[in-house]
């Protein structure tokens, strides 16, 4: 409580009458930190001017008063104990910050009290992580106009809105995004590489180079063919099917006319085996002897004479005077 009174009284003190608060700056000062590293908030005093005290501010909140002692030690109180052994002060007092958290982003003051006038001296902090594990994916594929189409996505682990991406080929910027497509001719363009290059405002970069030659090796060759080759190709395949058609129908129609020689020689062979027919007039009895060839050979031969077969056969004529074919009445009889 003494010294909240102490140093009340000595800034009234300080701001009385014909004491000016000026800013060193009209805009903060941008400072940028690496999470989990340190950084400086740099002091400025007025020149040929004695400081009777610094109050150091974070987010409009207290958080160091520094009275300064010409033959001694200059007195520090720390009116904010969260920060604890991270922070400390230079022989200038300047803000010393380490370990840094995300959380330590916001804005900072330095209030210095001189016997005329009070300065204030503005700060923005910023907290960025290291660039990391950085990727790129693509896609290729073969075009209309014959040529390898690449798709190129460039990214990093953990990335913010303050990562810039660009794309560059020989030095040279094509694109500030991270997102690519190039078109390469496997045939007539020469190798290039394109490199992905990340960054962020604390000075990490990262980059990463691929090879248009070895995105496209796999589409060098068109998977599907040539139209003309298809308007060349199909009516050839039509014409050779339609030809080979005719063909099978006019073989299978000639073919079904055309007697084999073995059944061109039936009706002869059986003229051959039957022999020794006689007709009756009077009983109309038909006498016939059969040799039956022997079908074990090629050539018949005809039967011995035990071996003949004697069909009896009985027609009954009608009462007309004039003959006619009679059906037969009986069954033959073989012997």
């Amino acid at each position: 409580m003494r010294f909240w009174l102490f140093q009340s009284l000595l800034l009234v003190f300080c701001l009385g009458p014909g004491n000016v608060v000026s800013q060193n700056s009209s805009t903060p000062l941008m400072m940028n930190g690496v999470l989990g590293e340190s950084v400086t908030l740099p002091l400025k005093f007025p020149v040929g001017e004695k400081v009777e005290a610094i109050t150091w501010l974070c987010n409009g909140t207290s958080i160091a008063f520094i009275k300064p002692e010409e033959a001694k030690s200059p007195f520090i109180h720390m009116t904010n104990p969260k920060w604890g052994e991270r922070l400390s002060f230079t022989q200038s007092y300047s803000l010393h910050l380490s370990s840094l958290t995300m959380a330590d982003t916001g804005f900072y003051s330095a209030q210095i009290t001189t016997e005329t006038s009070v300065t204030l001296s503005s700060y923005t902090l910023r907290i960025f992580k290291q660039l990391r594990n950085i990727q790129v994916t693509s896609h290729s594929r073969l075009s209309g106009n014959r040529t390898c189409e690449i798709h190129l996505t460039c990214s990093v682990a953990d990335p913010d809105d303050n990562v810039s991406f660009r794309w560059q080929v020989s030095g040279n910027i094509l694109l500030s995004e991270p997102n690519l497509t190039i078109s390469w001719d496997p045939e007539n363009s020469s190798e290039q590489n394109y490199t992905c290059v990340v960054e962020n405002p604390i000075g990490s970069n990262l980059s990463f180079s691929v090879s248009a030659q070895r995105l496209c090796e796999g589409v060098k060759k068109n998977p599907y063919p040539d139209i003309k080759l298809i308007m060349i190709v199909v009516p050839v395949i039509c014409i050779v099917f339609i030809v080979l058609l005719s063909i099978f129908v006019w073989r299978r129609r000639t073919g079904s006319h055309r007697l084999s020689p073995r059944q061109c020689q039936a009706p002869a062979e059986s003229t051959r085996n039957i022999e020794n027919v006689s007709v009756s007039p009077a009983n109309s009895t038909v006498y016939a002897s059969v040799t039956h060839p022997n079908r074990e050979t090629e050539i018949p031969t005809p039967m011995k004479n035990n071996d003949s077969v004697t069909i009896y056969s009985t027609i009954n004529h009608s009462k007309e005077s004039k003959p006619t074919f009679p059906r037969a009445t009986a069954l033959d009889n073989v012997m």
